[in-house]
């Protein structure tokens, strides 16, 4: 969530008009996967979340509009969102230096709000659950913008 996250850029999979899929290696090294826990290196939860808010933050940046939906949102679209409350966050498993992991978010628009429930999982099956509430307009808080990379064709 801020700039000195180690997860650097989110690779971007898939996008819809209702959610979006991307795609990290978790860290190898480094002194947030050292210490914690030292002898059982895990990736902790806390970026598992940051990958499912970037993914819903650049699903709202860049996520396809209906046709009858570009005539309401106008030229600008709305394209910012702020992160309110998390419902729900429930781990499964840990995910281990190396891992590749995948944040899936699935967004239900209402007129106030997006709800998303995040599904993040590892080639060993799901490791989080999240439930997670936005509101339309800016984040006044400066975090969750880190760039997602658009995976290439080749």
């Amino acid at each position: 969530m801020s700039a000195a996250t180690p997860l650097g850029d989110l690779e971007l999979i898939r996008t819809g008009t209702q959610g979006a899929v991307t795609a990290f290696d978790a860290p190898a090294d480094g002194p947030v996967v050292d210490g914690h826990y030292p002898g059982f290196p895990v990736l902790p939860g806390v970026f598992l979340i940051e990958a499912a808010d970037r993914t819903v933050r650049q699903w709202a940046r860049t996520r396809p509009v209906e046709p009858e939906d570009a005539r309401e949102a106008g030229a600008d679209g709305d394209t910012d969102v702020a992160l309110v409350a998390m419902d729900r966050c429930r781990f499964h498993r840990p995910v281990f230096p190396g891992d590749r992991v995948f944040a899936d978010v699935s967004l239900t628009e209402t007129a106030a709000e997006l709800l998303v429930r995040a599904a993040v999982a590892t080639n060993r099956g799901k490791v989080a659950d999240l439930r997670l509430r936005y509101r339309r307009g800016p984040d006044d808080h400066g975090t969750g913008n880190g760039p997602v990379r658009e995976e290439s064709a080749s």
